[in-house]
Formats: structure tokens, sequence, C-alpha cells
């Protein structure tokens, strides 16, 4: 009898582990489709910049990043590289260490969230675009190319 606890008990988990392989391998295209959003097109535009709504509470008139405050890492390096190269080029920017996302339309607008929010710092908005770790050049061209698109 105790064999056959073990043997159900080992069914049990393998057909449990394949359930859960199943499940991974079936969200893991709509999650890598929304981080590997394109470079161009309507989507992500030629720099890379996808339409996002802004944070709530956060102004659209100026360029928002997003990273850690007064960290040494390289990527927060980057951001305080970026804020004073725009500082320089007269851009209004802000820093903001936290976002919230309470008005989202749609599941699809959600993944792009995630997927821009989860990657490389700083994550820059621009209006109502937004991109993780771009570069200072990229920043500027779609500050400067305003509503034109």
């Amino acid at each position: 009898m105790n064999l056959v606890k073990v043997g159900f008990l080992g069914l049990l988990a393998a057909v449990a582990l394949l359930a859960a392989r199943a499940y991974l391998k079936e969200a893991e295209p709509r999650v890598l489709a929304s981080a590997s959003l394109p470079r161009t097109g309507q989507a992500g535009g030629a720099r890379g910049f996808v339409q996002m709504p802004l944070p709530d509470g956060l102004p659209g008139d100026r360029v928002v990043i997003f990273a850690p405050a007064d960290c040494p890492s390289a990527a927060a390096q980057r951001a305080d590289a970026l804020a004073r190269h725009l500082d320089k080029a007269g851009i209004p920017y802000q820093h903001s260490q936290e976002a919230s996302f309470s008005h989202l339309a749609s599941r699809e607008e959600a993944d792009r969230v995630a997927a821009v929010m989860q990657g490389g710092i700083p994550v820059v908005f621009v209006r109502s675009r937004a991109r993780a770790n771009p570069a200072v050049e990229e920043v500027v061209a779609e500050y400067r190319a305003g509503g034109m698109r």
C-alpha cells in the first residue's frame, strides 16, 4: 500500500510540473512580445518609445526619469547623467522613484506598462510615451519631436 501511495504522489507531482510548464510556455510569448516592442513603426516609434499612460499624479509637460535616488549603481549614474544633459539642453525634467497606474484600459496596456517598467533603469517618460534605459540622444529627440507623430 505504501508503494501505491508513493507512486500516486510521484505521478501527481509529475502532472503538476507538466501543467506548470505548459502554463508558463503559454504565458511567456505574451510577456516577451510586450518586452520586445518594435523599435520602429506605430508601436515603438523610431526612438523605441512606446505609447503608455502617464503614472498617476505625474505631469506630462516634462521628461520624467524613474531611478533610485542617491544610488551608486551604474543605472542610477546613467539617470543622473541624463538629468545633467537635459538640464544643459534646457529640457524640463523630474526624478521619481515610484509609479502607480490605477487606470489601465486593457490587458495589453498593462502588459506594455509592465514590459517597460521592468526593463533597464532608468525608465523615462516623455509625455505619454516611455522607454526603459534610452540613450540621452533618444530622449532629447523624443522630447523635441513633441506631438509630431
